[in-house]
């Protein structure tokens, strides 16, 4: 059950602002706390809005919670409350947001699948399931460099170099990420960040064979979508047509005949008096 359709193209908006704020400033600044925040927030309303289950919705926001109260932990606070337990903590934080972004972006893909005719508002709701893959993709080579370090090549002089947030735990700015991550889920690759690891180029294939495969899956559900919608409206066009044509079948209307009034005694078929009845009496001559 939907409590209310929700509107993509507001979504994917708030989506590309919150990219454009994590790409463009430093890791853990002001500026690339809050656009990780508010794209957060947007992924609860695309929950609340898709789901009138009350679990579901309780599910989705203990993900979102799991996923923010770490990050605002290691903003405010640089060094890990216990010590040596900052990489662990890191990692966790990142499974969680994998999931919380997964599960979200699952239930808007559904949505989408569901539709019955396409409007402007799939359309959107398809780049912003678009825009969740490079997001996902983005948290999963964070997770990757949180275990290896040197999975990702980044050329020296034109990326900041990896902050230390805990105790050794250095990581990559998430905008450095999530750079690299479009860039591959687009097939671009202008050769500044390369895979380093066999792991990293796996990650790397399989988000540019999605990348490839969705666009021309949705390409292909869409046309196949108007196509039945059509065809649907062509045929209650023609129902409604022949229920109120008038009908022009032959004898349609006429007036039946009425037999034809008896004036006198039938006369018999060979000619002659009409036989009397039998049960009258015949007069003597």
């Amino acid at each position: 059950m939907i409590r209310r359709e929700p509107n993509y193209l507001y979504l994917t908006i708030v989506q590309l602002v919150t990219i454009v704020m994590v790409t463009s400033s430093s890791p853990l600044s002001p500026a690339c706390v809050a656009g990780i925040v508010i794209a957060a927030c947007s992924l609860m309303v695309a929950a609340w809005l898709l789901t009138g289950h009350r679990r579901e919705l309780l599910f989705v926001a203990l993900l979102g919670a799991l996923a923010l109260v770490p990050l605002a932990m290691f903003s405010v606070r640089r060094r890990a409350i216990v010590p040596g337990a900052a990489n662990r903590i890191y990692v966790v934080n990142m499974v969680f947001w994998i999931l919380f972004t997964l599960y979200v972006g699952l239930m808007v893909f559904r949505g989408i699948l569901r539709a019955r005719r396409v409007r402007s508002n799939e359309i959107f709701g398809a780049i912003y399931v678009y825009l969740l893959i490079g997001v996902l993709f983005a948290q999963a080579n964070q997770l990757l460099l949180a275990g290896q370090p040197e999975a990702l090549h980044f050329e020296a002089g034109r990326f900041a170099a990896s902050e230390e947030i805990g105790d050794g735990l250095r990581i990559r700015g998430p905008g450095d990420v999530l750079y690299y991550s479009f860039v591959t889920l687009g097939t671009v690759g202008y050769g500044d960040v390369t895979p380093a690891t066999p792991l990293a180029r796996s990650f790397s294939l399989i988000e540019a064979v999605i990348g490839i495969m969705y666009v021309a899956t949705m390409i292909a559900r869409f046309v196949s979508i108007q196509i039945s919608a059509d065809r649907g409206g062509a045929t209650q066009d023609e129902a409604v047509k022949s229920r109120s044509a008038p009908d022009v079948s032959p004898g349609a209307g006429a007036v039946p005949a009425r037999p034809a009034a008896r004036t006198g005694p039938s006369s018999p078929p060979g000619g002659g008096r009409p036989a009397r009845s039998p049960g009258r009496p015949v007069r003597p001559a």
